[in-house]
């Protein structure tokens, strides 16, 4: 996996400037859904001293209704079974719109935030080996683009290996998850993440 490719259809794009200015515009935009992986959940209960039932007050589980189109960006995730029905977990937004997260335009837990947030405002895709890149359809809430110094594609590839394996490992666990005989709920998913990875 040495040189990447861009994803955005075809067209060249050349090495962008970037540097995450902490906005916060990512964290309020109501089209973007903060899914988190078992990798995000574990991390940020283990971090913050959170257990089950604290860190699901954190979270919400997405259904979507029979019929209703797969958003942006959450092709590549799979939905777990709950006992709602298919959901995407993700951070909790508040009424406003905010990540629970969010406090006075800062991200409280940046240092640990899920992969989603790290990745933002690009989207990384592998195929037959070959890494491929481009922008999120959100990229223009991001003042970080073209701010900064350029990204090298040294370090596109290492934060796609990072985000792509996280993401192959999330599904694993939850088709594992999907595929168990015994009853799922969203308490049980969470429960079982944070006993899996302490043990």
């Amino acid at each position: 996996m040495g040189s990447m490719e861009n994803v955005n259809g075809g067209q060249e794009i050349p090495l962008p400037q970037f540097e995450c200015t902490k906005w916060g515009a990512c964290c309020r935009d109501d089209q973007i859904l903060i899914t988190v992986t078992n990798k995000d959940i574990f991390c940020m209960a283990k971090t913050l001293g959170l257990d089950t039932h604290e860190i699901i007050r954190a979270l919400d589980f997405y259904i979507l209704e029979d019929g209703e189109p797969i958003p942006a960006g959450l092709e590549i995730i799979p939905p777990i079974e709950t006992e709602r029905g298919p959901a995407y977990v993700a951070l909790k937004k508040m009424e406003n719109g905010d990540c629970i997260f969010l406090k006075d335009d800062q991200c409280m837990i940046h240092s640990i935030r899920p992969i989603v947030c790290k990745s933002f405002p690009f989207v990384f895709r592998e195929s037959d080996g070959e890494l491929s890149w481009g922008f999120s359809f959100k990229k223009e809430i991001c003042p970080g683009l073209d701010s900064g110094p350029i990204i090298s594609e040294a370090e596109l590839v290492s934060l796609a290996q990072e985000i792509l394996d996280n993401l192959t490992t999330y599904r694993k666990y939850a088709i594992e998850w999907n595929n168990q005989s015994s009853p799922k709920t969203a308490l049980g998913f969470i429960t079982k993440i944070l006993t899996a990875e302490d043990s």
